[in-house]
């Protein structure tokens, strides 16, 4: 079964929270405890996102992380991308190198469809989205 690797679930996870909280910076202390994440991994994490300017941090007891720029301008490809890369959503689904429509693996034809989806997903998914469905839960 595809799934994201748990860096990137984390990585959408510290997104959508701080997408929730738009008017306050949070620790990496609050987000660890929020979101149970390990706070050494979260630390690195989030280092990548500041590092890549999806996020901002300050330093100091009033400090914290917060998104930078508006949700609607933030897709789950580019988390994806940065924290896992994209190669695995191109890759043969069965682990062969030579894997094509002219050259195909058995489930080749069967994952097409799949592989698009997921893509499509990833490419028209954005922070406002993800926001707007967890403010609608309960």
């Amino acid at each position: 079964m595809m799934r994201f690797q748990k860096t990137t679930e984390y990585a959408i996870r510290v997104m959508v929270h701080l997408a929730e909280n738009m008017d306050q910076r949070l620790s990496a202390r609050i987000l660890s405890d929020k979101l149970d994440i390990p706070y050494k991994y979260l630390g690195r994490l989030m280092s990548k996102l500041a590092h890549a300017g999806l996020v901002d941090v300050e330093k100091g007891t009033a400090g914290g992380y917060r998104i930078i720029h508006d949700l609607d301008s933030i897709y789950l490809y580019q988390i994806a991308d940065l924290v896992e890369g994209l190669e695995d959503y191109e890759r043969c689904i069965l682990g062969f190198q030579e894997c094509s429509d002219e050259n195909s693996c058995s489930l080749h034809d069967h994952w097409v469809k799949p592989r698009k989806i997921v893509k499509n997903m990833l490419y028209q998914t954005t922070l406002l989205d993800l926001q707007k469905k967890s403010q609608d839960q309960p």
